[in-house]
């Protein structure tokens, strides 16, 4: 049996779907009640954060639950959210049995630009609270549940409903607005959550798994670029044009979102050896996973 947390959740739900459809028993970890794809069984477990977490006999626990994508909070919320919960989880996992632990983390641990390619073994350079939260919830966990952890960490990850940049993008491609990054030539690593989930389903599939692994398309793009598939998936043109970028920088700055400016302006490439060495391929290119995701989101009716 596997146990998988933030089952309802953006990334665990896509996990628990995938596991489903290739004929695994799988528990998905609820706080409340909710309703789950076919072939998932419900495990409602409360607040993971909090004390007497239990669970029935389990193989492998996945921990897909967390928090991300938000501004503005305190550091305890952080440390609480996403360190805790990822404790409390591990012993409960020992406790219940399992022989393995999934940990969804986040490349985020690197930094949200570096100088050259991100390997499964680059050294961490967190920049901000919550990549500092998943780190410590690395080390946390490897010291809670020791051998059978396995780490991934994805990059930015795309696809229908995706949260981050991507939908504020695609609002302002949607209504037509002119954007100032054609002239960026920097290079980002993305990843669709299918592929992070078949990700994961090829380290459960493997006798012996390493301790960490990068979930990332091993093709790159630039903004403008991204920009571009993204558009091609509306149906409409992306309008770039060239702005200096010391002005983009300059106007992110005095707006306060000059980590969102080092996500679109910086360069992040992330090289997935290890994943490609358990046999993982993706299914489409980066460019195809782009515009299916722009597709989802000029579906009629009410967007994420």
């Amino acid at each position: 049996m596997i146990f998988c947390s933030g089952a309802t959740g953006y990334i665990g739900g896509a996990i628990t779907k995938r596991l489903a459809e290739a004929g695994l028993p799988v528990l998905g970890g609820l706080r409340g009640a909710a309703p789950l794809a076919p072939g998932i069984t419900p495990c409602i477990t409360g607040d993971l954060a909090e004390p007497g977490l239990k669970l029935p006999p389990v193989e492998v626990v996945i921990h897909a639950a967390g928090l991300g994508h938000r501004r503005g909070l305190r550091g305890d919320t952080w440390r609480r959210q996403n360190v805790q919960t990822a404790v409390n989880l591990a012993h409960t996992a020992r406790t219940a049995g399992a022989r393995r632990f999934i940990l969804i983390s986040t490349a985020h641990i690197h930094g949200r630009v570096h100088a050259g390619p991100v390997t499964d073994t680059t050294p961490p350079n967190p920049m901000d609270e919550y990549a500092e939260s998943k780190l410590q919830a690395e080390h946390a966990v490897a010291a809670a549940f020791g051998p059978g952890l396995c780490i991934i960490r994805p990059v930015a990850v795309i696809g229908p409903g995706c949260p981050g940049n991507i939908p504020l993008l695609l609002g302002l491609l949607r209504r037509g607005v002119p954007l100032p990054f054609g002239g960026l030539a920097n290079r980002r690593s993305f990843i669709h959550r299918d592929e992070l989930a078949e990700i994961v389903l090829a380290v459960l599939r493997s006798a012996r798994a390493p301790e960490c692994v990068l979930a990332a398309h091993p093709e790159q793009v630039s903004t403008p670029d991204l920009i571009t598939a993204l558009a091609e998936g509306l149906g409409v043109t992306s309008r770039l044009f060239n702005c200096p970028p010391g002005i983009l920088a300059s106007v992110a700055a005095l707006l306060g979102r000059g980590a969102m400016w080092q996500s679109l302006s910086g360069n992040f490439i992330a090289n997935p050896v290890a994943a490609q060495n358990l046999g993982w391929r993706p299914a489409q290119s980066l460019a195809e996973s782009l515009s299916a995701t722009a597709r989802y989101y000029d579906t009629p009716g009410p967007n994420p």
